[in-house]
């Protein structure tokens, strides 16, 4: 087999979108060919390969890899113009038999021969070796390059040797230009050695991979971590406690900069100070784009502080482990060939193409100067009983946010308690910046709102506070007359002025399961002359109808009634708990 996994038949098979786990490649390969117009396929095989080949194979080296599936998009995303010829699917995770691969060899080689490239794993080497072998004694000339970019190993463990990783994809590339330049079947080998001799790889996974009909591999709890595992879900070089993105970036450009352990002790990945290198991020198959942008971004600033020249960049899902939540780099140092080759066009759906950074990066674009008439800023109001009572709010929301956030995660997208929690945790930040009039304090929270909460929420919230502070302004310039005095004080005025412009804008009423289930009864409290200590409760009863409530607004309303059913809904617990602590103040 290409790599090794656990295999437990009894437990209930995880989670994935296939019919049947035997058949899976055969699928697969079935809908590569069906839905795109650039691969064909031979025969009944698991093998797909340039459709055209018939136009390029008498002028051209063909190039063929492959090798269990489950790495996808490699290598038949890399089948096209300009990269690889052929690719040969073996089972899951298991190398392909040696008569797909002389199939593949026989089916599209012209007289400039066939080059097999292979990632350095027993089952590979052997079948695709024997394949070969059977080609030339049929007269087709055929060299093989054994790809072995791992870092993550001692120089001197075992005769195994590095296996093959995500190096593997800008190996394909190098070759892939140098066969399309038309150059002899020594020439295209030797650009593919060249290239496998310039790049070194490492990875890093939060957890490992589960195949098609097994059950979810448990092997790493929450807390664990593997770093230098291979591509199969075997276990790493080493396991450790879970560490941040930075540290696990720089743990993975060491292994393959700095000096190795074992052997001749010289780095992987050996680079003079100034020298060109591409970075190739990986997403081992779950890692986010989000999550491969913080990575690219520390790998880069690594790399460029050793004094090396990060020149030509790609990230991406390019050579995967199924469902692996894990990355992989892959450094290369450059020459100008190596670089003309990797700058080569290609025509392959998964290559997306490298980007140049030796080009300067755009000039940042001035930020405009937003109207600041209405912000108004003093010496602070802790001190005073507004002050005071915006502390006990946030203090409240930011004690509330785990239990929010996991009401949210039932509902919502998990995201609730966190953005109230930035949001409180930057009024507090403001306050001795605050002025003490209380109009003026609505539109400073406003503002700290406006730069820490985004979202609706932050929205909504910042569209309260600015009208709230509005009518209080009215109130104070117009006297008691004020054509916005409700019954009640200028404060349930303000108040009642908040929600009213919260549902217009919002387009909510109460009973949408929102906020406004808690601060609509909290304004009728207030505006008919109860204390505090009522509107609190007022809000807080609301919000604990919302235990029965289906959602007509927000996340929720996305969401299966029958999973939220008896969960309140956050904004509305967070509202209550705030308006709570606040007549807590006296």
């Amino acid at each position: 087999v290409e790599g090794t996994y656990t295999c437990n038949s009894m437990a209930t098979p995880a989670k994935k979108f296939v019919n049947n786990s035997v058949d899976v490649v055969e699928e697969m390969v079935q809908g590569m060919v069906s839905t795109g117009r650039g691969l064909a396929r031979v025969g009944k095989q698991h093998v797909v390969v340039r459709a055209d080949y018939e136009s390029v194979n008498q002028k051209q080296v063909m190039i063929i890899s492959g090798g269990g599936s489950g790495h996808e998009p490699a290598h038949a995303g890399f089948v096209g113009d300009g990269m690889i010829s052929g690719a040969v699917l073996g089972g899951v995770f298991a190398s392909p038999g040696a008569n797909a691969v002389e199939s593949a060899i026989r089916a599209i080689s012209g007289p400039p021969g066939c080059l097999l490239i292979v990632k350095n794993y027993t089952g590979d080497r052997l079948n695709f070796g024997i394949a070969l072998e059977k080609a030339k004694a049929a007269g087709i000339p055929c060299e093989m390059v054994v790809v072995a970019d791992d870092c993550a190993l001692p120089k001197d463990k075992g005769i195994t040797g590095r296996r093959g990783v995500a190096g593997t994809v800008l190996v394909h590339k190098v070759a892939g230009a140098a066969a399309a330049a038309g150059k002899s079947l020594k020439e295209v080998a030797e650009a593919a050695r060249k290239a496998n001799a310039a790049v070194g790889s490492m990875g890093v996974a939060l957890g490992t991979c589960t195949l098609p009909g097994q059950p979810k591999n448990e092997r790493l709890d929450d807390k664990t971590i593997e770093i230098g595992l291979g591509i199969h879900g075997e276990p790493g070089a080493k396991q450790s406690e879970m560490q941040t993105c930075d540290s696990l970036v720089d743990i993975a450009v060491g292994a393959i900069l700095d000096p190795a352990v074992g052997g001749d002790g010289q780095p992987y990945v050996a680079a003079a100070k100034g020298a060109e290198v591409a970075l190739l991020v990986n997403s081992l198959g779950n890692a986010t784009p989000m999550e491969l942008s913080l990575i690219g971004r520390r790998a880069l600033s690594n790399i460029e502080g050793r004094g090396l020249k990060v020149v030509r960049f790609i990230s991406g899902p390019l050579l995967t482990a199924l469902d692996m939540n894990g990355f992989s780099l892959s450094v290369m140092v450059l020459d100008g060939e190596l670089k003309a080759a990797l700058d080569l066009p290609v025509k392959a759906s998964a290559w997306h193409g490298l980007e140049d950074l030796s080009v300067p990066a755009p000039a940042e674009v001035p930020e405009p100067k937003l109207d600041a008439a209405a912000k108004v800023t003093g010496g602070g109001c802790e001190k005073e009983l507004i002050g005071k009572r915006i502390t006990a709010a946030a203090n409240a929301i930011i004690a509330l946010e785990p239990q929010l956030t996991a009401w949210d995660e039932i509902c919502g997208d998990g995201d609730c308690g966190i953005t109230m929690k930035r949001g409180a945790t930057q009024v507090l930040a403001d306050l001795k910046t605050y002025p003490t009039d209380a109009a003026n304090v609505m539109a400073s929270v406003a503002d700290s709102v406006n730069n820490s909460m985004g979202g609706t929420s932050g929205a909504l919230l910042q569209i309260f506070f600015r009208a709230a502070g509005t009518s209080l302004a009215e109130g104070a310039s117009e006297g008691a007359g004020a054509k916005r005095k409700r019954e009640g004080s200028a404060e349930a005025a303000a108040f009642q002025a908040g929600v009213d412009a919260m549902m217009f804008y919002g387009n909510g009423q109460k009973g949408f399961r929102t906020m406004l289930d808690s601060l609509i009864p909290a304004a009728e409290a207030w505006t008919a002359g109860k204390d505090l200590a009522a509107v609190a409760a007022a809000a807080k009863a609301g919000a604990k109808e919302t235990e029965t409530m289906s959602a007509n607004a927000g996340r929720a309303n996305y969401v299966n009634e029958d999973a939220y059913k008896g969960t309140p809904d956050p904004g509305a617990m967070a509202v209550a708990g705030a308006l709570e602590a606040i007549a807590g103040v006296q």
